[in-house]
């Protein structure tokens, strides 16, 4: 008897686990939200049953699972993705050559400016939908959404209107300076095509920022994986059968596209409540989502002043060698950042959740240990830089590189400096500090893109170096971590398991 009963209550806590799992599972969501739709009741845990302390361990548990999943598939995405990145540059680079090279960064980043359309609209979403989920409240879901989307589809329209036509019929010189002299056709159809994909994926770009509020990061983290893989074929046979400047600009990014097309028909398939039509979604709503994505936009727009900028302006102002290696410098500076960034993000929705939830021990706990993880890495990323730098680059691109070690120096302490800046981004974004965030990193883009041509005249690309490191340090670096001092934001800690 006593056997039995060993092996009965073994079998109830093997039960218990599985379904404890099992409710973090987003497929579990979703047929808890078609049972509730089909029923029109909510299906609940009794919470009568429950605690406040239970409660909110509970709904800690559920949030770390998800920022767990979403790290867990983060990881071998970002790899795929960084791994595609660093063969993609040298295949590009040797197929087109250096003319070549510079004409193809040139497009790409000059299209990928275009990202201003989209209003910020995505980013203004994930903090007040994430508290309608917490809520429970599908039709405030749906109405943000839709009232989102509306405006960002009709922008999408508006600028293929103007800009389609302008780079259609301006001359490449006009367009590009030096890299636009020749006047290819070949340039000429690559910006065009460019131009054109970009505007049609920003509104479907959107549904990572939805994803996001519904902390399932890593459903686009493995979808993503996938297209990295077909995109990384898709330039190894190009590399081999063409040079044309339009092929490689066409592969780049209409792979993306398709991602992001994939990406958003699973999420409405999954959440068809989103699409139906509401009785009214009032002005009021459309004008508050509107004001907060233009003020996200300053900031998502930030990057195109830091990176995509720079290299334009070199590319129309110094020679064909300088260009290359500063666009290459560029990239090797992006790859890890966007590594870590993609770690960084899942804390955006998971901090308003927990604020939303007033777990804020939780969230004492996250700022503090990813402060000690930022120095961490940051600090390796400068050592490597200043010391193997140069090493890296030239294996990376099979050919003799020269980079002054002030230049590697001043690359390495830059992705220490930003990973300082993201993550506290993301944190205030979290605690609805959207207004003071996005300001503080629109004002140090702006000086910063007005001092790129001063910059590039006094001293070439190391001054550029030097003032994106400086735009940081006195400005956002200390900045932002203030908003998350305010006394506002202060509140008990709560003293729940763990």
């Amino acid at each position: 008897m006593e056997g039995s009963y060993s092996g009965l209550r073994l079998v109830l806590v093997i039960r218990t686990q599985i379904t404890s799992v099992l409710e973090g599972l987003p497929m579990n969501d979703i047929r808890r939200e078609r049972s509730e739709a089909a029923t029109g009741e909510k299906v609940t845990n009794h919470p009568q049953t429950q605690g406040p302390m239970s409660r909110a361990s509970g709904h800690r548990r559920h949030r770390q699972r998800r920022i767990n999943l979403a790290w867990s598939t983060s990881l071998p995405s970002k790899i795929i993705t960084i791994g595609v990145q660093v063969l993609a540059l040298p295949l590009v680079y040797r197929a087109l050559g250096d003319g070549g090279y510079v004409a193809y960064a040139a497009v790409t980043a000059s299209a990928s400016m275009l990202s201003v359309f989209n209003l910020g609209i995505g980013g203004s979403l994930v903090t007040p939908l994430t508290e309608a989920i917490a809520k429970q409240n599908k039709r405030e879901q749906a109405v943000l959404v839709q009232a989102g989307l509306g405006p960002l589809i009709i922008a999408c329209i508006v600028g293929a209107v103007l800009v389609i036509p302008t780079v259609a019929l301006l001359p490449l010189s006009t367009l590009f300076g030096r890299v636009g002299a020749t006047g290819s056709w070949d340039l000429r159809v690559a910006v065009v095509i460019a131009v054109s994909m970009t505007l049609a994926t920003i509104p479907l770009n959107a549904v990572g920022y939805l994803r996001q509020a519904y902390q399932e990061m890593h459903l686009t983290n493995l979808i993503a994986t996938g297209f990295n893989i077909l995109l990384l074929i898709a330039l190894l046979v190009a590399a081999r059968r063409s040079k044309a400047i339009v092929v490689f600009v066409t592969i780049v990014l209409i792979i993306p596209l398709c991602n992001s097309a994939l990406n958003f028909v699973l999420l409405m398939v999954q959440r068809p409540f989103l699409l139906r039509r509401q009785q009214r979604i009032g002005w009021g709503e459309r004008r508050r989502l509107l004001a907060d994505g233009i003020r996200f936009l300053s900031a998502a727009f930030a990057p195109a002043f830091f990176f995509q900028w720079p290299v334009y302006w070199v590319a129309r102002t110094q020679s064909v060698t300088t260009s290359s290696l500063f666009a290459i410098c560029m990239q090797a500076t992006i790859l890890p950042l966007s590594f870590v960034y993609g770690f960084m993000q899942p804390l955006w929705s998971s901090t308003a959740d927990a604020l939303a939830k007033e777990d804020h021990h939780w969230i004492d706990g996250q700022i503090k240990n990813g402060r000690a993880l930022i120095v961490a890495v940051g600090g390796c990323a400068f050592v490597t830089y200043i010391f193997f730098g140069q090493r890296v680059l030239h294996l990376w691109l099979r050919k003799p590189v020269t980079l002054d070690w002030p230049v590697r120096g001043l690359m390495g302490a830059y992705i220490l400096l930003a990973i300082w800046e993201q993550y506290h981004f993301y944190i205030a974004l979290g605690f609805g500090r959207l207004r003071e965030a996005t300001a503080a990193q629109f004002q140090r883009a702006v000086v910063f893109g007005l001092a790129v041509p001063l910059l590039t005249a006094i001293g070439g690309v190391k001054a550029l170096w030097i003032g994106m490191c400086c735009s940081i340090l006195f400005w956002t670096a200390w900045r932002l971590p203030r908003l998350l001092q305010k006394k506002s934001m202060l509140a008990p800690t709560c003293t729940g398991d763990v």
